[in-house]
């Protein structure tokens, strides 16, 4: 029986039998929360399904929960993602990347590696590769339940959404939960990205703005756009707000604005 509570549920009202052809399925896996989205060869939402789960559940609940609204959502598609939240990632230029180095890297970047499995995704239009380290025992869950799934992250899956859009100097932060990711661009494309973790609301103000100050020369002229778990009346919105009179919620595009916050789905819609 299914721990995992219902918080949100859409389904496109203007669905087509073209639209539903060459469908794919992403589950996107956050600490506290897990969403199954159907989405058509065009991005298009078609359904959305969110998930909390619920505390004490154990891994292996979280992903018996997730492989019922799976199996559920995703019969006919033809195309399955699994996209997870990681915490640490470094992005490497396409010519400078060595895929037998990935273990190397990975030591480098925390002290406890062996805990941990790299995996690198391409970002085509900036000629990149983010590599990220995914948790062992989380990514051999993922193989037992999802073992046809193209893995993907949160960043990875930003970064490709960022680069398709007109090259300008802006940034953008995805929330999850007691973490953040922030990404710079500028007209010639990624400046950076990182990921914090955060206590308090002055942490996270902190942190965005000593990151922003290190590659924009004003931020006050800058684009910020914000994502995830965040809202315009919180306080990391409002504090923000202050300092970053262009900051605004990340919205989704065409019919996607249809979907009730649909900037806490910013890295799908």
């Amino acid at each position: 029986m299914s721990k995992a509570i219902p918080v949100f549920s859409y389904s496109f009202a203007g669905l087509n039998q073209r639209q539903t052809e060459n469908s794919s399925l992403v589950v996107r896996m956050l600490s506290d929360d897990f969403c199954v989205f159907v989405l058509s060869e065009d991005k298009t939402v078609l359904s959305l399904e969110r998930y909390a789960f619920t505390v004490g559940q154990t891994l292996t609940e979280k992903f018996d929960d997730m492989e019922t609204v799976c199996k559920k959502a995703g019969a006919a598609c033809k195309k399955n993602v699994f996209q997870l939240y990681t915490h640490v990632n470094t992005q490497i230029p396409k010519e400078f990347y060595v895929e037998q180095l990935n273990i190397s890297i990975a030591d480098l970047l925390v002290p406890d590696s062996k805990e941990y499995v790299p995996a690198a995704e391409k970002i085509a239009k900036w000629k990149l590769y983010n590599l990220s380290l995914w948790n062992k025992d989380l990514r051999e869950k993922i193989y037992e339940k999802f073992p046809d799934y193209q893995l993907k992250t949160v960043l990875g899956a930003l970064l490709e959404k960022i680069a398709d859009r007109p090259p300008k100097e802006e940034a953008f932060i995805f929330v999850e939960n007691n973490n953040f990711t922030i990404i710079a661009a500028n007209e010639k494309g990624l400046l950076a990205a990182n990921c914090f973790a955060f206590e308090t609301e002055s942490d996270f103000l902190y942190y965005s703005l000593a990151f922003l100050h290190k590659f924009h020369q004003n931020i006050h002229l800058l684009p910020v756009f914000l994502c995830g778990n965040i809202a315009q009346e919180s306080p990391l919105y409002l504090s923000m707000n202050k300092y970053l009179p262009h900051v605004e919620l990340m919205k989704g595009e065409a019919v996607n604005n249809s979907i009730e916050n649909n900037h806490y789905y910013g890295d799908i819609v």
